[in-house]
């Protein structure tokens, strides 16, 4: 038999392909994402301001208000991680999330950036008297490193918790005129604890003044009355010596204490500069409404965000809790962050001039 006739072939354009139903890139995020976000978000607020929630004198918030500005900037940069995916993957729930974080941690920004506007070195002292400040830890640091320091900057008064022991003692074999050294009168407080140890050193060109010891804190604090006018600054300067407790976890108890006592010195009606590890940052509410009646050199002068604590970190990595503050007339003209060898804190050194 012969084959079947094959079909002829069809004349025209082949038929279209089936058109694919196009989706939106965007979709409204679900319930679980929303509240996945708000979660997310109000840790983040809570660890950024757990004042909000008055946990902020309590283990682990002291610890972590302590470096605010750096988790506000992570949390920034999350939030723009989260947009940069939500833009690139259509995850609208991320989208959600970088918006909420960035809130929070935009907000944590802004509260300490006017810490960081501009700078002032210390390097004049013809107006006014210059304040330095050192945690020496335990008395490890390198005495011959903060004696160089001394030389080369000249304060005119010196604050140095925990240091005792040899440090001191080498310390006033070069700076003390009564014990060999030159330029300088030393005064000293010690308690029981090892590292509680306060020494302080006055200019002798200012005169001999009345020095007491104050010990309803922690640790001993030094408080010294200048029996003439400080140069260019105010007369009958007091000058606070001082160290509160550090928060330890689960015990904020004495740093409450001690951080609160600072509202006796700003609040004096004479001039005062109180200078030392004070173990709080600008960003404890505790130290600002205790310090509300005085300056804060660092944030006065743009350095508020260099920190001091601890020294192996970067210095936009710590935590300023070293300070030197002032009322009553002084005003800050510079403000510095420097490195000592031999303890994990980092000096500070404040120009302090006329009101």
């Amino acid at each position: 038999m012969p084959p079947p006739p094959s079909a002829p072939p069809r004349s025209g354009p082949p038929p279209a392909a089936p058109r694919r139903r196009r989706t939106s890139r965007w979709r409204v995020p679900g319930a679980a994402a929303i509240v996945g976000a708000l979660v997310l978000a109000g840790i983040v607020a809570v660890v950024l301001f757990p004042e909000a929630l008055d946990l902020d004198q309590r283990s682990p918030f002291v610890q972590v208000v302590a470096f605010r500005p750096q988790l506000a900037a992570v949390a920034l940069v999350v939030a723009a991680l989260a947009a940069l995916g939500a833009w690139r993957r259509a995850a609208s729930g991320l989208l959600v999330v970088a918006l909420a974080v960035g809130v929070a941690g935009g907000a944590g920004v802004v509260d300490t950036a006017p810490r960081a506007v501009g700078s002032a070195s210390v390097d004049d002292t013809s107006d006014g008297i210059v304040v330095l400040a050192l945690n020496t830890y335990q008395g490890d640091a390198d005495p011959d490193a903060l004696a160089d320091l001394v030389r080369d900057r000249d304060p005119d008064l010196i604050s140095l918790p925990e240091a005792r022991g040899d440090l001191r003692r080498r310390l006033e074999s070069r700076l003390d005129e009564g014990q060999g050294g030159s330029g300088y009168r030393s005064y000293s407080a010690d308690d029981a604890d090892d590292a509680s140890g306060m020494t302080v050193f006055v200019r002798s060109s200012l005169g001999r003044p009345s020095v007491t010891q104050d010990r309803a804190g922690t640790y001993p604090a030094i408080v010294v009355d200048l029996p003439r006018s400080a140069p260019g600054v105010a007369s009958g300067l007091r000058f606070v010596a001082d160290h509160p407790r550090s928060p330890r976890p689960g015990d904020t108890y004495g740093w409450v204490r001690d951080v609160g006592r600072l509202a006796q010195w700003c609040d004096a009606d004479r001039p005062t500069v109180i200078a030392g590890d004070m173990n709080a940052t600008a960003d404890h509410v505790l130290f600002r409404s205790s310090t509300a009646n005085c300056t804060d050199a660092g944030a006065a002068t743009g350095d508020g965000l260099v920190g001091t604590w601890p020294s192996w970190a970067p210095g936009f990595l710590g935590a300023q809790i070293d300070h030197v503050l002032v009322t009553g007339g002084p005003q800050p003209r510079g403000f510095e962050v420097v490195g000592v060898a031999g303890t994990d804190h980092r000096a500070v050194l404040a120009r302090l001039g006329p009101g």
